[in-house]
């Protein structure tokens, strides 16, 4: 019997369907009577997203996330949005892969490493290149848990958007801003998120998210890379610890301590522009196509969904930029 994936964009309101969807998300809850139900987060293979329940519960009944079901269920209406409420439920062998969203650009190893290699101190290119050696998980990681970035090679694309804004921005106020120390820190400011949050299920973490947060733990990392760098002097040491300790902004957001530098200060709004961006393009990827506005949690307003919403197109990825000079073979790329 040949199984079809479901497509969320064709659902209709009183509809019965049948196929393959991902289960990104289970939680066992419970009715007003006590008697226990399943409440699913299901993706499509186009990534658009809804929300299902399974009201009669067989004993035992549990699923392991993330996982492919099969489902039987009937398409209704809550809080107008479409979701579905199953009656039959089973696991599928398959590949997720094609169900998790990725990155929006294809070239932010090659962009990562030319950044790297534009940075004339060639102790703070070692770091930033040996970094990536010492913890390859840096390359594919997601950025956070659902926030923004939540996604396979989302740390990495999130500390490349973070790094070219600040090159602007060192650009901008040349004269003013160690580019060198601000571009460094810029590519290293999340390193404590390497392996936090599973690639193929970001919203779980590891224990030291909440034993140490990434702010301590990249700290931490950082200090590891730099006791085997002779060739960085104590003030640009200081000065890049400073940058990954303070990139939160103040103490009640998570830094470690308040910006203290120009770079800290350009690191700091850059890292929140890129996360704020970033944020708004995943919750577009996920909307669906009859939305006008979504909620966007991490900034706890609306968004209004673009006519054309090219940030829910998987297939709308960012082209190269040509006018990143510093980036001459994409294709030379050492990790």
């Amino acid at each position: 019997m040949q199984h079809y994936a479901l497509d969320f964009a064709t659902l209709v309101v009183g509809q019965v369907v049948e196929g393959i969807a991902l289960a990104f998300r289970v939680e066992r809850r419970h009715k007003k009577s006590g008697e226990p139900f399943l409440e699913f987060g299901l993706r499509d293979l186009e990534r658009r997203e809804v929300r299902a329940v399974k009201w009669d519960v067989v004993d035992g009944e549990e699923y392991s996330c993330p996982r492919l079901l099969y489902l039987t269920a009937t398409v209704r209406e809550y809080q107008g949005k479409r979701e579905l409420h199953v009656t039959e439920c089973a696991e599928h062998d398959g590949d997720i892969t094609p169900y998790l969203p990725g990155p929006y650009r294809d070239d932010n190893r090659a962009v990562f490493c030319a950044l790297a290699d534009s940075i004339r101190d060639p102790g703070l290119t070692a770091l930033v290149k040996r970094a990536v050696n010492t913890f390859p998980g840096f390359l594919t990681s997601p950025a956070s848990a659902r926030n923004h970035g939540a996604y396979r090679e989302g740390l990495l694309e999130h500390s490349v958007n973070v790094a070219r804004i600040c090159d602007t921005a060192a650009s901008l106020y040349n004269g003013a801003v160690d580019r060198d120390l601000l571009i460094a820190g810029a590519l290293l400011h999340d390193i404590g998120k390497v392996g936090l949050h599973p690639v193929d299920a970001p919203d779980q973490v590891h224990p030291d998210a909440r034993l140490l947060g990434h702010v301590v733990r990249g700290i931490r990392m950082v200090e590891q890379l730099l006791s085997t760098a002779d060739d960085i002097d104590e003030e640009r040491r200081a000065g890049l610890l400073h940058l990954i300790a303070s990139h939160h902004g103040q103490p009640e957001w998570g830094a470690a301590v308040r910006p203290a530098t120009i770079e800290a200060w350009i690191l700091h709004y850059a890292d929140q522009l890129d996360a704020s961006v970033t944020g708004a393009r995943d919750v577009l990827r996920a909307a669906s196509p009859n939305e006008a506005w979504v909620w966007f949690p991490m900034r706890e307003s609306r968004l209004r969904v673009p006519p054309t919403n090219g940030a829910s197109d998987p297939d709308g990825r960012d082209e190269p930029d040509t006018a990143l000079s510093y980036l001459d073979d994409s294709e030379d790329v050492p990790f």
